[in-house]
């Protein structure tokens, strides 16, 4: 069964998931083997996104879309919200972003792909701390939603992380940590949970499953 056909038989809206309710934990799930691995993106007439190659954990992909997410985890926590967008690629080879939407708390509607754009990634805060949800990781709906889409992620944490949905192998990779990006000035350290520098889509599940708890 191939990664999309995997999620076809679940019903998911094009969310950039928020992040998961945050009960008590103890313990780990097992991780993937946390060795670094640069996935390749860049500009090609006609590639798809995992065809081409400019590295995406350095270079301007990271540099454009870390801008981005800097300017809006200063809004997140003004206003409480998650804001989410796309970065891709013009007609030109330049890099361009969506127009970026405006969500909930822990939730975010993807805007409209223009038709010009070749489609790269998507990119979303995860709002304001709180100690009700696992804020500062990725969730199972973030890897899953970029899978759907065949394309890559990239979230930003109350605690100022930024983070890299690989959906070629299914993971999630901390690109820098806490403090790289702006911090909500709320933000306790302590409340980080259970995170690891890499984690897989399957450890993300086996821990929102494991809590008894919805997820977005």
């Amino acid at each position: 069964m191939t990664r999309l056909a995997a999620f076809s038989l679940v019903a998911l809206a094009a969310l950039a998931a928020c992040a998961a309710p945050y009960p008590d934990m103890t313990g780990n799930a097992p991780g993937p083997d946390p060795s670094e691995r640069i996935v390749t993106t860049g500009p090609f007439p006609g590639a798809r996104r995992h065809d081409v190659v400019e590295a995406t954990a350095t270079g301007t992909e990271r540099a454009f879309v870390t801008a981005i997410l800097t300017d809006l985890q200063h809004r997140s926590f003004a206003e409480n919200r998650e804001f989410c967008g796309y970065i891709g690629l013009a007609p030109d080879g330049t890099w361009m972003s969506t127009p970026i939407l405006g969500g909930t708390e822990a939730s975010c509607p993807l805007p409209r792909i223009p038709p010009e754009m070749r489609l790269v990634a998507s990119f979303h805060t995860h709002s304001t701390y709180s100690p009700y949800y696992a804020s500062e990781w990725p969730t199972s709906q973030d890897v899953a939603t970029d899978a759907i889409d065949d394309i890559d992620g990239y979230i930003a944490t109350p605690g100022g992380r930024l983070w890299h949905v690989d959906t070629d192998t299914m993971t999630v990779r901390q690109l820098c940590g806490r403090g790289c990006l702006p911090q909500d000035p709320n933000y306790i350290a302590a409340d980080d949970g259970p995170l690891r520098p890499v984690m897989s889509y399957n450890d993300l599940l086996a821990w929102e499953q494991s809590t008894g708890e919805p997820w977005y």
